[in-house]
């Protein structure tokens, strides 16, 4: 098996030539060729391959048929690995029998194998070594992918950056310096993903994506768990923009949980980290959080707060005015979280995080002599972290009576920080004693939660006044909707302080 590790860039087609070069450029003499590559994708009729994370393909390069099937997420090969397997074939058809290749096909697909879609393009390839023992082959891509049967497809316009030797940091400074180019992006969806989208014909609005389970082992290091912690809290970011761009509300949120997941991992730890390395964290997550909080918080007033106050009064003049308000702003706020997602320094900055978790860019320099704090255990580290953490809960609930709303407001922000620590460090644990604790933690923050909703949609009133007349209607409908929720608020009171005192109480699973 070889190991391909590669990053895929997405470029405008009109930007590929002063791209191809620049990479010419950064290495005098660099080997370059050019060729077409059609490939061609199979699979059985029910996705048999695809929901076992294996890729069939074979391609016809230069009068030659090269099959390879491909695995994803290969263990501990991070987010741009997988598995690869090859075999040359006699003719451009799927050979189930090939040596390499074959054995990695479920058993009894032979018969049942269909070509499913297509890619056609033209690729130029550039092997560059910007360090002495550092190769990459930067492949230029532009074409097509296109169903197997039928006209419908979508064009191709992209850069790999393969890494043939050395270390993978590379890749991402020679991404850096393409960002300089040109604005290039990220780009999350393989050619065969992309072929599976048409497959399956997905709808125009891409589907927001929630967390896969982070696994570890007790074994792990730190500096282990740390990185297979990143790279999950980034899968779940990147594979969100999409959803996001489309001003899909649950791309959002999804977003801004995937933020919330790294800068508490990174804060659990921070002990251990270079506070440059937390400076630069801070501020870039803290940016983005920032450009896009202000469409959540819209998103939570127009799709939740506003409809079941409206389901719950009697039906007012000035609800339609209201609903065509916060729908402006709402289209102010994703105005602003496509353009910051489309920049140059949201780009930057995942590549940056991408190079520090994939490449371990946390390491220092440790005297002989001294232990290095990151090759200890997880296990070791986890429950003084998770008893931190419950300190912090149970200290900023006390007196929960005479706590003002922006103390209230910490003691959530306290719980959040709990529950995603709990959810990174929680594969270490019996999972027999988890769910009662999970259980009253959830609860707590969800009270928490919808409590902090009303405060910021009061703290809201002077934004939205802005937007209109004095003596509009929805001015009331507002007030009205606010006033509503205050009163299910005041009436929750009693099972809050019950869910709070169950967590206060509870057996940390951690101690067992």
């Amino acid at each position: 098996m070889s190991t391909e590790v590669e990053l895929k860039l997405a470029a405008r087609p009109a930007d590929l030539p002063e791209l191809t070069r620049a990479l010419v450029a950064m290495t005098p003499g660099a080997v370059r060729s050019q060729e077409r590559l059609v490939s061609t994708y199979y699979d059985t009729p029910d996705l048999a391959l695809k929901q076992r994370g294996l890729i069939l393909r074979v391609r016809e390069q230069g009068g030659r048929f090269i099959q390879a099937v491909k695995a994803d997420d290969p263990a501990g090969a991070g987010m741009l690995s997988r598995g690869e397997w090859e075999d040359a074939l006699r003719e451009n058809h799927p050979d189930p029998r090939a040596p390499q290749s074959g054995p990695h096909l479920p058993q009894g697909v032979a018969d049942a194998l269909r070509p499913l879609f297509v890619t056609d393009v033209s690729r130029t390839a550039i092997e560059t070594e910007l360090l002495t023992g550092t190769g990459i082959e930067a492949a230029i891509d532009k074409g097509e992918v296109r169903l197997a049967a039928g006209d419908v497809g979508e064009p191709i316009s992209e850069i790999e950056l393969e890494l043939k030797s050395g270390d993978s940091s590379a890749l991402y400074d020679l991404a850096l310096r393409l960002l300089e180019v040109a604005p290039i992006r990220i780009q999350m969806l393989t050619k065969s993903e992309r072929g599976y989208r048409l497959v399956e014909g997905e709808s125009a609005t891409p589907a927001a994506v929630h967390a896969e389970p982070i696994e570890l082992d007790p074994g792990m290091t730190v500096e282990a768990a740390l990185q297979a912690i990143g790279r999950n809290c980034l899968a779940q970011l990147l594979r969100n923009e999409a959803a996001a761009l489309a001003g899909e509300p649950e791309g959002v949120h999804q977003m801004r949980v995937a933020l919330r997941r790294i800068r508490s991992a990174v804060s659990s730890l921070k002990e251990l980290l270079r506070a440059e390395d937390r400076r630069w964290l801070r501020e870039e997550l803290g940016w983005l959080a920032d450009a896009l909080g202000p469409a959540r918080n819209l998103d939570v007033f127009a799709t939740e707060l506003l409809p079941s106050a409206r389901a719950g009064l009697p039906d007012k003049p000035g609800w339609e005015d209201l609903v065509a308000t916060l729908g402006r702003l709402r289209k102010t706020a994703y105005d602003r979280v496509l353009g910051v997602i489309l920049s140059e320094r949201y780009t930057a900055a995942m590549l940056r995080l991408l190079r520090w978790f994939e490449t371990c860019g946390w390491r220092i320099y440790t005297p002989p002599g001294e232990a290095d704090p990151l090759a200890s255990s997880i296990i070791q580290i986890a429950p003084r972290v998770l008893d931190r953490r419950l300190r912090r809960v149970r200290r900023g609930s006390e007196e929960f009576d005479r706590l003002s709303s922006p103390q209230r407001h910490k003691l959530r922000i306290a719980t959040k920080k709990l529950r995603y620590t709990v959810e990174i460090f929680n594969s270490l644990f019996d999972p027999d004693i988890l769910p009662q604790f999970i259980k009253s933690l959830k609860r707590l923050q969800d009270d928490l939660g919808y409590a902090n909703d009303i405060r910021v949609a009061h703290e809201f009133v002077p934004e939205l006044f802005a937007q209109m007349e004095a003596r509009s209607r929805a001015i009331h409908a507002w007030m009205d909707v606010l006033q509503w929720h205050d009163q299910i608020l005041a009436r929750r009171e009693r099972t809050l302080r019950k869910h709070l005192h169950r967590l206060n109480h509870a057996t940390p699973f951690w101690r067992g």
